[in-house]
């Protein structure tokens, strides 16, 4: 008669990551259903990703401005990159914009006090985060 064999040490630790990472998988679903099903948690939530990404873009365009005064004189090959780089600044200026204005939009809605009330039943947003975001993890049962 055949025996099964205990899973080894490697086994069990691989076993134990992949429900722990299972079960965080689980809870980024369940927190975003959560906060996107919520008009003042979703507010707010954009509210903070349009300020930190002005932040982030604002970091960067000080990086690319340097890079493109190195650039911007150079003959040859470097009035090419010269030029890419200007457009790039150009482009991420853009974007710092269109930033600014969607924070204004959404802190005019937060002024407003949007409520905590939540869409229902959380389990359809549950599922939508799931297969958009996690396709691979299955449904808890």
């Amino acid at each position: 008669m055949s025996r099964k064999t205990k899973p080894g040490r490697t086994d069990k630790r691989r076993l134990k990551q992949e429900a722990r990472d299972r079960q965080r998988d689980l809870d980024v679903i369940q927190d975003t259903a959560a906060c996107f099903t919520c008009p003042s948690e979703v507010v707010h939530d954009f509210l903070y990703q349009c300020t930190d990404r002005m932040e982030g873009v604002e970091i960067d365009l000080d990086f690319n401005r340097i890079a493109h005064e190195i650039w911007r004189d150079r003959p040859g090959v470097g009035q090419l990159i010269g030029e890419a780089l200007t457009g790039f600044i150009e482009e991420r200026e853009r974007h710092l914009r269109a930033l600014a204005e969607l924070r204004k939009r959404f802190a005019a809605i937060e002024a407003q006090g949007p409520g905590h009330d939540h869409l229902e039943p959380i389990e359809t947003y549950r599922e939508l985060v799931r297969a958009r975001i996690f396709p691979d993890v299955r449904p808890p049962v």
